[in-house]
């Protein structure tokens, strides 16, 4: 798992940098049995980050309201577990990759970020679901996020497969549902990510999966660039990068220095150039911010290498 970072900012001539920690909370508290299967609650912010509302999916028996207030409860889950039966290897149902609950996580232009983990309450009715797992987009919402209960929930456990379980009949709100991120999957993100509840094994049609108190983690880096374009017919291609090259001309055609900073603000290339090309061979994919002076004059720029 990444380092989480504390917020700092870092002021470079024109060039700065900020990171910091975050905890997105989704409590769903506007949602009523009347509300749909989007839930209206105002969602929470997060500096250069997006995040939308949960919304419901189910494309057999598309979702109307919630069946309770202040959380997300849907019934029509899908069947396969017999009503009191607690014994886990009896049950005949699967996940119906056509019937979750979702969300997603957007960058903000400039921002780069990172995933950690996700907490969240559940609770179901008499009859309703009782396995759940969590997917996202990272890889087409082929296989379960890392499951645990944390903290220890005797109600609660984790099975093969990183399926959660109620193993017990426990109809009320239950918390230590958690999902950890880690891995290239969620480390120095530029572009959406889309988390899926699955519940399945329900009683009965009619019993339902409810979630609250979603809890996203991560970390999020902004980059920002105070640039007085002072340089007079500045330009810098291809951006975004995805050979070795970097191209940067200018009106007076003087000698320029260009340094590249990273999203942490650690400078990883410093030259001289002339009208002339920036080999950038040693630098990894991401986002990096570019600062150039020409007879005193500062421009900064953003570059991505794909």
């Amino acid at each position: 798992m990444k380092k989480l970072y504390t917020l700092f900012l870092i002021t470079i001539s024109c060039l700065s940098f900020g990171q910091g920690p975050f905890t997105a909370t989704y409590d769903f508290a506007s949602v009523t049995t009347t509300t749909g299967a989007t839930d209206p609650t105002t969602v929470p912010v997060v500096s250069g980050l997006t995040l939308g509302s949960f919304n419901a999916v189910n494309t057999t028996t598309p979702p109307t309201n919630s069946a309770g207030a202040g959380r997300f409860a849907f019934a029509n889950q899908p069947l396969g577990a017999a009503n009191g039966d607690n014994t886990y290897t009896n049950y005949t149902g699967a996940l119906d990759p056509t019937i979750y609950y979702q969300v997603t996580v957007t960058p903000n232009p400039g921002t780069t970020y990172n995933l950690t983990g996700i907490t969240f309450r559940v609770q179901r009715s008499g009859t309703g679901v009782r396995n759940y797992a969590v997917r996202s987009s990272a890889d087409s919402y082929a296989s379960n996020l890392t499951a645990s209960i944390n903290p220890a929930n005797t109600a609660l456990e984790v099975v093969a497969g990183d399926i959660f379980f109620y193993n017990a009949d426990a109809t009320g709100g239950q918390n230590g549902s958690t999902i950890t991120l880690s891995g290239p999957s969620f480390t120095s993100l530029t572009t959406p990510v889309t988390f899926r509840f699955y519940g399945f094994n329900a009683e009965q049609a009619g019993g339902n999966f409810s979630i609250d108190d979603v809890i996203i983690s991560g970390n999020v880096t902004t980059l920002s660039s105070n640039s007085f374009d002072g340089i007079k017919g500045l330009t810098m291609y291809p951006n975004p990068l995805k050979g070795n090259t970097l191209f940067i001309t200018s009106t007076a055609n003087a000698e320029m220095n260009v340094k590249i900073y990273n999203v942490l603000g650690k400078e990883v290339l410093s030259t001289k150039v002339n009208n002339t090309s920036v080999d950038v061979s040693n630098l990894a994919s991401g986002v990096y911010m570019v600062k150039i002076t020409e007879e005193g004059k500062t421009a900064t720029r953003k570059l991505v290498i794909q």
